[in-house]
């Protein structure tokens, strides 16, 4: 019996320091309770963490409900399931707990913003603006540089004209083919293109007359050209070409000819008047055959007797008709009259 005593009372002592420590807020009553009993609850005690209430301690009884009451309380739980199924917030939050979704601590929940540019690099808001300042900056580098060029070509062409103006043509005194004293003056109101040769030429002047001849015929196709330019050949072999050689030899070409010859001094005048140059052997005998040296230019004239434009012998009819045509054309843009 001293051992079972001694038993029991260390057992009530370790039983006693668990239940401080596990369950300092309850105390189990072990009055009425027989010694088989306690030893089942120790053994309980030592493998759970709350011991089962006592075996002759009546169960509590809940008070009774009325019906008010349970219907109350059906309609809660129902209220309660149908909000935890159909929130989407308790649902997220349901989720969080059961460990789908964890929750965030820090800051809150984590928003993602969409962003119609990236941040950096070259599609971004900067990279763009810096593209666009580029392309807007080498589009009006280039479009100033080309309206500079194009000021300093017409600078450039209008001074190489008004330098080449006074140069060619001027005042001169010959006779026509039919005999007639004819003057610088007589062309004026036309358009006239003027050629120096002589009919003894062989080759190249022929060639030239009936460039300027086929060129004529195609100004006198268009309406608008039609009898504006005034052909006219000037001899640089006064010598040989009298107004009838000169009227004579004119028959194979354009009938729009006019041909001027003179005498050596005043054919002279008008060669220099033209800048054109002309040479003949320095000893020639009598009746005897020879060539004469000279420039081969057409020399296209306005109606006031101002030089226009030369065609020399690399130019062929169509091109010079074009340009003639041209030059017409802007002559009546001018607002002068033919």
């Amino acid at each position: 019996m001293r051992v079972v005593g001694t038993f029991l009372r260390g057992s009530k002592q370790a039983c006693t320091g668990i239940a401080r420590h596990s369950m300092p807020a309850q105390r189990v009553s072990y009055a009425g309770i027989s010694q088989s009993a306690r030893l089942a609850m120790l053994n309980r005690a030592y493998t759970t963490d709350s011991p089962p209430p006592p075996k002759d301690q009546p169960p509590k009884e809940e008070p009774a409900k009325n019906e008010e009451t349970k219907k109350e309380e059906t309609k809660k739980e129902a209220g309660t399931g149908a909000a935890n199924s159909t929130s989407p917030e308790s649902a997220k939050g349901k989720e969080e707990q059961e460990g789908r979704f964890p929750s965030r601590t820090f800051g809150g929940p984590e928003k993602r913003e969409e962003r119609l540019f990236p941040a950096t690099g070259p599609l971004s808001l900067p990279g763009i603006s810096l593209f666009l300042l580029t392309a807007v900056g080498i589009y009006y580098y280039f479009t100033t540089e080309k309206e500079r060029v194009r000021r300093e070509r017409a600078n450039k062409t209008k001074k190489v004209e008004s330098i080449g103006t006074p140069e060619v043509g001027g005042a001169y005194e010959l006779v026509d083919h039919d005999g007639n004293t004819v003057t610088d003056k007589a062309f004026h109101g036309k358009f006239h293109l003027v050629y120096f040769g002589f009919c003894h030429c062989p080759d190249i002047c022929p060639d030239e007359l009936d460039k300027i001849g086929d060129a004529l015929d195609i100004l006198d196709a268009n309406s608008k050209t039609k009898d504006t330019v005034q052909p006219v050949f000037i001899t640089c072999d006064p010598q040989r070409d009298s107004p009838e050689a000169v009227k004579e030899y004119l028959k194979q070409f354009h009938p729009k000819f006019i041909g001027l010859t003179g005498t050596v001094d005043q054919v002279r005048t008008a060669c220099k008047a033209y800048r054109v140059y002309f040479s003949k052997p320095p000893k020639v005998a009598d009746n005897q055959d020879y060539l004469v040296d000279h420039s081969i230019f057409s020399y296209l004239m306005d109606p006031d007797g101002t030089f226009v434009d030369v065609y020399g012998k690399d130019r062929e009819a169509k091109y010079m008709a074009e340009d003639i045509a041209r030059r017409i054309e802007m002559f009546r843009d001018a607002g002068r009259k033919l």
